[in-house]
């Protein structure tokens, strides 16, 4: 005997789930504010991120200042052919790629780069970058909270590779 499990109901439905606290878990829930606090987190969070792309572009301006990078000039000729054979466009693809591990290796020689995706970030390296004291009370506000910016570090460490 065969069964038949397809087609047997003309309409199917998505079925949403929500949660909903009840009881004591709901008194606890608005008691501690907690809805509150996390929609201001929230809010914080996109605040200290535009703080932390301002301290990337610091970095980045730091670990590239003084660096020269070989070939460049070599690079730029390529960059400006109007076409290019297939020799040129693989000897343009190795310069590329020099000039990428180039800037890489600058990037990771400096002192910080190590903190750069690291609770470190947060809890040291912000509080001595910004001078503004509100920005420094947002940030003092994630210094238990780093995991909220877990991926966005790892956007962050996609550009230094």
């Amino acid at each position: 005997m065969l069964l038949k499990f397809t087609n047997r109901y003309p309409l199917s439905k998505t079925l949403r789930f929500e949660l909903k606290p009840i009881g004591k878990t709901k008194d606890y829930i608005e008691q501690k504010g907690l809805l509150s606090q996390d929609e201001e987190r929230a809010e914080d969070y996109k605040r200290v991120k535009k703080i932390i792309d301002e301290y990337h572009k610091d970095f980045i301006h730091k670990s590239l200042s003084g660096v020269k990078l070989e070939a460049l000039d070599e690079f730029e000729k390529m960059y400006l052919l109007p076409s290019k054979d297939d020799k040129v466009q693989k000897e343009f693809e190795k310069l590329q790629e020099s000039l990428h591990k180039q800037i890489a290796s600058a990037f990771r020689a400096h002192p910080t780069f190590k903190n750069l995706f690291a609770k470190e970030l947060i809890k040291d390296e912000l509080a001595s970058f910004v001078t503004d004291e509100s920005d420094k009370t947002l940030i003092e506000k994630f210094k238990n909270f780093t995991t909220y910016f877990t991926g966005f570090h790892k956007n962050r460490a996609n550009m230094y590779t």
